[in-house]
């Protein structure tokens, strides 16, 4: 109770010094806004401000030529918005200068009754340098005075995401200006607290379009909320660490975006809007984090898998979707796009994978993963075709929740399916699987029944012709260490190099012989390979010589 006390003690007269010192420097400083004559021109110069909120001001400049012609400018500006004041001195002219913060044009200029925009200065004459000095001082005055009392009459809400949602959802209005009208509103999602919907229309007084954007605060970047003031333009832009803002024209879905602008009517109801997204993205990323699962099984990770992974349409787009939830498993891939259809399967074990990564293409949501070491154990049919086995795959999804709720899951799925390396098989076993192989046709024999020379038969077809070749070797002779899973085009297999990769194989190819220092054979699948390569491995270091 008594910090409270203190507390309230301390802030008030610092606010009431605010706003008792505003007032009075604003009244010094007009007495040295005044007429000044120059050589051919008399400037009648006058400021004013709002007595209930008094940074609010209005300098009216009425300049009249030697025939008598006069132009009138009004400058209207929110002094708790102006950076800088400085005097500056010509042969002819006294000036005094007030400039926007950090550049920005948040000075309202009207000529001849007439809105021209917004300018980052405006220009105060003074009759001499003891005016100008005077008028400089009462205006830095004014301006420390000004920001926090025009701050104090702001009322945003404490750190509470639904309150600062419901906030901006009244505070997101209509603007209005001489040739354009924006209706724009915000509307909270009803499912997950950090995302809303930006809905804009847009009528130049020729046509009317209309959008809008899903997305969530949480991936909006902290730093990127800026105001932009263009021509009589007001906006706050933000920005986005990735392209998860799903925007749509009228009902037909555009892609997505990383960038959002809210409009505002005026600098000063712009840079309150700047303040409350300021605020609001931190709170909705720590909600966004929160909110997604923890995956601690590989089980749990297979519920979300079939639970988001499913058929879905996009625009004149449709994909079918299907997965087994199995660590061994086969992913398929219907899409049809304007009478075209395409069916894509991937085979592959889920222990292979790593490096999940969430991100969106066009009008796609994918999570791409790629194969440990950049290793081809991912089988590829297209259209029933066999094609080159690959090392990388993509996972199609309908929107970026389900993406970012999948993106949790994979890891422990990947985790729960690493397997240890596979129990080896004996020779009988190895020659079977040799031998199931289509094309090429290979046959694995033991060389007179010794258990460490070998005979490998393949016979490699095509349209035109057919290729035997035979090789006879010891596996004695073989390097174990440089033993290891093959994987060329649509083929999968082992191959091995003898000892410093000498020339100890005895080679016959269309009947002609020769010594070479590398075999291998064709397996029907990648967890064959696997097994087939642990296999020999022990073949080959259980023939020492």
């Amino acid at each position: 109770m008594n910090k409270y006390f203190k507390f309230i003690i301390i802030f008030c007269p610092v606010l009431s010094f605010a706003q008792a010192g505003l007032k009075p420097s604003l009244d010094k400083a007009k007495s040295f806004v005044k007429e000044i004559k120059l050589e051919k021109s008399t400037v009648s110069q006058s400021l004013s401000y709002d007595n209930a909120s008094p940074y609010d001001l209005k300098i009216a400049i009425n300049t009249t030529d030697s025939k008598g012609k006069s132009t009138e400018e009004v400058f209207e500006f929110n002094l708790g918005l102006i950076g800088d004041v400085k005097r500056s001195a010509s042969t002819k002219e006294m000036k005094v200068e007030l400039s926007g913060q950090k550049g920005l044009k948040v000075i309202k200029v009207t000529k001849g009754g007439e809105t021209q925009g917004y300018e980052k200065e405006v220009v105060i004459l003074a009759e001499n340098v003891d005016d100008a000095r005077e008028l400089e001082k009462n205006l830095k005055d004014a301006i420390a005075a000004a920001k926090p009392a025009w701050e104090s009459t702001i009322k945003l809400p404490k750190d509470d995401l639904n309150a600062l949602q419901a906030w901006l959802s009244q505070n997101i209005k209509d603007v209005a200006s001489d040739k354009q009208s924006i209706k724009q509103s915000l509307k909270k999602s009803a499912v997950y607290k950090d995302k809303a919907v930006l809905s804009i229309e847009e009528n130049d007084g020729k046509k009317t379009s209309e959008s809008q954007s899903d997305f969530s605060w949480g991936d909006l970047t902290e730093n990127s909320p800026e105001l932009k003031i263009n021509g009589k333009e007001i906006s706050i832009g933000v920005k986005s660490k990735n392209d998860f803002i799903q925007t749509y024209q009228g009902s037909t879905f555009k892609g997505f975006e990383d960038k959002l602008k809210f409009y505002a009517e005026s600098p000063t109801q712009g840079s309150v809007l700047l303040m409350a997204i300021q605020k609001i993205i931190p709170l909705a990323a720590k909600e966004l984090k929160d909110r997604l699962p923890k995956v601690a099984t590989k089980e749990d990770g297979f519920k979300i898998l079939k639970d988001k992974l499913k058929d879905f349409k996009v625009n004149e787009s449709a994909y079918g979707i299907q997965i087994e939830p199995s660590c061994l498993t086969t992913y398929t891939v219907k899409s049809e796009s304007k009478g075209k259809a395409v069916e894509e399967v991937y085979k592959f074990s889920f222990g292979d994978l790593n490096d999940f990564k969430l991100s969106v293409s066009k009008d796609l949501v994918k999570i791409s993963s790629k194969v440990k070491d950049g290793k081809k154990y991912i089988q590829y049919v297209k259209d029933g075709q066999p094609q080159n086995y690959d090392n990388s795959i993509e996972f199609l999804l309908n929107d970026v929740e389900s993406g970012r709720y999948l993106a949790e899951a994979l890891p422990a799925i990947e985790k729960g399916c690493k397997t240890a390396d596979p129990a080896a098989g004996d020779f009988k076993w190895l020659a079977a699987q040799v031998s199931v192989a289509e094309n090429p046709k290979q046959t694995i024999e033991l060389k007179d029944g010794d258990k460490c020379k070998i005979k490998l038969t393949s016979n490699q077809s095509d349209s035109k012709k057919s290729v035997e070749t035979i090789q006879e070797l010891n596996l004695y002779d073989l390097d174990p260490k440089k033993t290891e899973i093959d994987v060329s085009g649509k083929n999968v297999g082992i191959s091995a190099l003898t000892l410093n990769k000498e020339k100890f194989i005895n080679q016959t190819k269309d009947g002609k012989s020769t010594f070479v220092s590398e075999t291998g054979f064709v397996v029907n699948n990648i967890e064959t390979a696997k097994k087939a390569l642990i296999t020999f491995k022990s073949l080959i270091e259980g023939c020492k010589k």
